[in-house]
């Protein structure tokens, strides 16, 4: 990856740890599709900055700690694999989750445009709930 790239990713990436929708939303496309799956509570497809910020805000009434810890990135032209580990505490359970994670982003002049998120939800839903996972 370019130096452009990377820093736009790490921008991204330090966003999303501090919990920070206005400068997330920054770095994206005013069109963004972010995706997640559907089984946790702020899953779904989201549309726009609105979708990504009210995505942020569900994400950070249900968990405590940062969303997406990023291990390594890998570029293929219009494309960008992230893979790392998503870590929180369920704030009415206490309970903790680490999950690996991959995240696929799309762009469009260098520009975040589309986001999906592959991960295994069932030790977050169990953390939200206070279950054994």
């Amino acid at each position: 990856m370019d130096d452009a790239f990377v820093e736009t990713f790490r921008r991204i990436y330090t966003s999303i740890q501090r919990g920070d929708p206005d400068e997330l939303t920054r770095s994206l496309t005013h069109d963004i599709e972010w995706t997640l799956p559907e089984s946790v509570p702020w899953g779904g497809v989201h549309h726009g900055p609105l979708g990504v910020k009210a995505m942020v805000e569900i994400y950070s009434d249900l968990v405590d700690g940062y969303w997406a810890d990023p291990d390594e990135f890998i570029q293929d032209g219009d494309r960008v694999v992230v893979l790392g580990r998503m870590t929180g505490e369920g704030r009415s359970s206490g309970q903790r989750f680490e999950v690996p994670f991959t995240h696929v982003w799309g762009l469009i002049d260098g520009v975040p445009s589309r986001f999906r998120a592959y991960y295994d939800s069932a030790p977050i839903t169990a953390a939200l709930e206070g279950a054994a996972s």
